[in-house]
């Protein structure tokens, strides 16, 4: 898990690009669309979001990185092969890992709709992360947002969680 340490900092720096990309946007639901269904693709991952994301080379070292006005989406990574006994962990016990391994203290992973996620925030973002266990590695994927568009977004994060497919 040496790998989710070098990853918590990685999200910090992220957060910050983040901030700095969505101040001043006033995107608010009744506002608009966050657009319509578009599935993008990796190996190992395919998530629908919408077309208003584009695919961003990750200067960060996440496996994928996506970008819309209203949020960004990251995708890391973690092979099977990385630490030993990792192919034999539950998704219970690795996502409690993740947040033990990157020092969040009172977060608790919580399960919906049979995924695995917990909250946090960080320099002024939401950041909901959900983790999937594919047949070669376990996979995180991030939404992160503004705090003040949250409560408005978590329900679309939870919908593109469950539509991504892991093999």
């Amino acid at each position: 898990m040496k790998k989710t340490v070098i990853f918590a900092g990685l999200l910090l720096v992220l957060c910050g690009l983040l901030s700095g990309c969505l101040s001043g946007l006033m995107i608010l639901p009744d506002q608009g669309s966050v657009g319509n269904s578009k599935t993008f693709e990796k190996d190992g991952i395919t998530l629908t979001l919408t077309d208003k994301f584009k695919e961003q080379p990750s200067e960060l070292g996440f496996y994928a990185y996506y970008v819309a006005d209203f949020c960004g989406v990251v995708v890391s990574k973690e092979a099977f092969s990385l630490e030993a006994g990792l192919a034999e962990m539950s998704l219970e016990q690795y996502i409690k890992n993740v947040i033990q391994n990157n020092g969040h203290k009172n977060i608790s992973p919580q399960k919906k709709d049979g995924l695995w996620f917990y909250e946090k925030t960080s320099n002024g973002n939401f950041v909901r992360s959900y983790s999937y266990k594919g047949s070669d590695a376990f996979y995180i994927v991030q939404f992160i947002c503004r705090i003040s568009d949250s409560e408005s977004l978590g329900d679309m994060f939870h919908l593109w969680a469950q539509a991504a497919v892991i093999q």
